[in-house]
């Protein structure tokens, strides 16, 4: 699968893999949320931004990735295989500086960085307690995050869903292990929670790596050589990641700064529900992230082979693909609605389920506006326009900011419409992607 042409089965070839391992993936965090959940409402407020924080430093080490991603799947358009070995060994030992870099940061910033931004300190002080176990599973993940690079842009994406599968069965295990006390491990409770989830991404990325002495990978592709280490392909890489990693922080940022308004103006259950509906966000659009991730791949092989002349069919095709699965997910919550919410309270907080259900329209909205959205957005990443994506994003983030800080200040102001800046959010790129495909000229040079 060295040149692609988009059609529907490569494209189904390639996502459903990567669909199948970001459900695994994306799952840690929807199960570290059910069984701390259980403990309390304080403890679910604290889950669900300690998430959001961490998943910051998570987009930063990803998006740098997706620059990886997009120069091999480049490189396999162009059948230079042997240049793919010095990609990977290349990002392998930046992203490990990266890691360190971040993981000394947040090991001495921790209390400070969220006393800024949170008001409450009980929960602070959980927030805390699950980062101070969470934060060492930040160098594996980072790793893991080179070998998901390289498998998605050589088209070889089966060994993905491996690796997380391992890694969700010893979460689960691990996270009822040690939140509750069970299994003769210590009883840590949210750290607990924490804990699990390093200790599964540890093992998940042991996967991805022996993965590569499959059928001769690490011959096939040059691996671990490690020579040198190349500053102009640093550079080149640099160009491409610096401008994406800005791109994710400035989005997760401002939904950072929008989980932390909610806490500080409409109080702890807004929160909660909030946190709840992240998750559902998070897991139901596994597929469009996924596809994402596939445009990526698909557009960045066509750039290789300069076929210009079939992006604007592969984002089309992608995106087709995109909103039937965002569809099938509106349909399984609103079909079982209580189920899907429930599973992120405990008993005693059952109240949230009827509130956050009333307000299951806002969500199903967000699913289909950014099925295709988020296709057309890779679609313009994946040309090589990274800097007029970036300026597309700053610009959404600000509008988005200033949307709910106007609904902020308004008397009816509830969870329900604050939610509703996620439509605008999404809107907003649309229209920029729109506009920018239908003035840029593509062709082959």
């Amino acid at each position: 699968m060295a040149q692609l042409k988009a059609t529907y089965k490569e494209i189904l070839i390639i996502s459903l893999p990567l669909i199948l391992g970001n459900l695994a993936w994306t799952s840690n965090g929807v199960f570290d949320t059910i069984f701390v959940g259980n403990l309390g409402k304080v403890e679910l407020d604290a889950i669900g931004f300690a998430s959001i924080f961490y998943s910051v430093l998570f987009m930063a080490g990803f998006s740098f990735t997706r620059g990886t991603q997009m120069l091999i799947a480049r490189r396999m358009g162009e059948l230079n295989k042997h240049e793919v070995g010095n990609i990977l060994d290349t990002t392998i030992i930046a992203m490990l500086a990266v890691a360190v870099i971040f993981f000394a940061l947040i090991k001495a910033f921790t209390h400070e960085i969220l006393g800024f931004m949170l008001t409450n300190e009980d929960i602070i002080q959980k927030c805390e307690l699950f980062l101070s176990y969470r934060i060492w599973g930040l160098i594996p993940s980072f790793i893991s995050f080179v070998f998901i690079a390289f498998y998605s842009g050589i088209g070889r994406t089966p060994i993905l869903a491996a690796s997380v599968g391992i890694m969700t069965f010893f979460n689960i295990v691990l996270n009822y292990g040690l939140v509750y006390g069970k299994f003769g491990l210590p009883e840590i409770g949210i750290g607990g929670s924490g804990l699990a989830t390093s200790i599964s991404e540890t093992l998940a990325v042991l996967v991805l790596f022996l993965g590569t002495f499959y059928k001769g990978r690490i011959h096939e592709f040059f691996l671990f050589r490690f020579k040198k280490f190349d500053t102009f392909l640093i550079k080149q890489m640099s160009n491409i990641a610096i401008p994406l990693m800005l791109q994710s922080l400035a989005a997760v940022g401002g939904w950072l700064y929008f989980f932390a308004r909610i806490e500080t103006i409409l109080g702890k259950d807004a929160l909660a529900i909030s946190s709840i509906f992240r998750q559902l966000i998070l897991f139901f659009t596994i597929p469009a992230w996924s596809l994402g991730s596939t445009a990526n791949t698909i557009i960045s092989n066509m750039v290789g082979q300069k076929d210009f002349s079939g992006v604007k069919d592969a984002v089309r095709r992608i995106s087709v693909v995109s909103l039937a699965f965002a569809i099938f997910s509106c349909l399984i919550i609103y079909v079982f609605p209580d189920f899907c919410i429930g599973i992120f309270t405990s008993k005693q907080d059952a109240a949230l389920v009827p509130m956050a259900t009333e307000i299951l329209p806002v969500i199903f909205v967000v699913f289909i506006l950014m099925s295709f959205t988020n296709i057309l957005f890779n679609g313009v990443i994946s040309l090589g326009d990274i800097y007029i994506a970036l300026g597309i994003q700053i610009v959404v983030v600000v509008v988005y900011i200033a949307y709910f800080q106007f609904l902020f200040t308004q008397t009816f102001v509830s969870t329900f419409w604050i939610w509703t800046a996620e439509w605008v959010y999404w809107l907003s790129i649309l229209v920029a992607c729109l506009i920018f495909f239908k003035y840029k000229h593509l062709k082959v040079v």
